[in-house]
């Protein structure tokens, strides 16, 4: 193979893999239980190892009425990962058994916001990266109350994919050995 075809060929497998990893696509999932609207979103559908995980969780109240929240603890809301239906990290800030209450007029929406950095609940040792993989995100209101937490949870669906220089490494070697073969 010509020295011009091994460069187009390689420019070709670099530019099919970036331009697989560029392709950033908000997903949601949203569900509405007695006129109560319970929603979550990350940014994006694919994450590259070390990249983060921008959550946002938000109620807002459907009802012609104002609607009041209650709470045992603060935070009201939580955050959790899950993977093959294991809880593998809680995002909050502490719980503290403080009371917690909150009011929405009509159409009125709260919402939380959190960042993910792709490490798992081992954070007092400094956290370690998570494996590639199939990840849900789920958002909802504390378990202390167990009847609104049921209910308020809901889950969004991620795929953990290996860092860039690592799809780059492996299209490289794959590259050169094809193009060893060929000769």
């Amino acid at each position: 193979m010509k020295r011009g075809m091994k460069t187009t060929f390689m420019s070709a497998v670099v530019l099919f893999i970036a331009s697989s990893t560029v392709n950033a696509e908000i997903v949601s999932n949203s569900k509405i239980v007695d006129d109560i609207e319970y929603y979550m979103q990350v940014d994006d559908s694919v994450y590259e190892l070390g990249e983060d995980v921008e959550m946002l969780y938000r109620v807002t109240n459907l009802q012609e009425e104002e609607k009041l929240f209650g709470f045992g603890v603060s935070p009201e809301n939580n955050f959790w990962v899950e993977k093959d239906g294991e809880n593998i990290r809680t995002l909050t800030q502490g719980w503290y058994m403080m009371p917690t209450f909150f009011t929405l007029l009509p159409d009125e929406s709260k919402e939380y916001t959190w960042v993910w950095d792709l490490r798992d609940d081992w954070e007092q040792f400094g956290g370690v990266l998570v494996e590639p993989g199939v990840y849900d995100i789920i958002g909802g209101f504390d378990a202390m109350a167990e009847e609104l937490y049921e209910y308020s949870k809901v889950p969004v669906s991620i795929t953990v994919v290996p860092e860039p220089c690592s799809m780059f490494l492996f299209a490289g070697v794959l590259a050169a050995f094809v193009l060893r073969r060929k000769k």
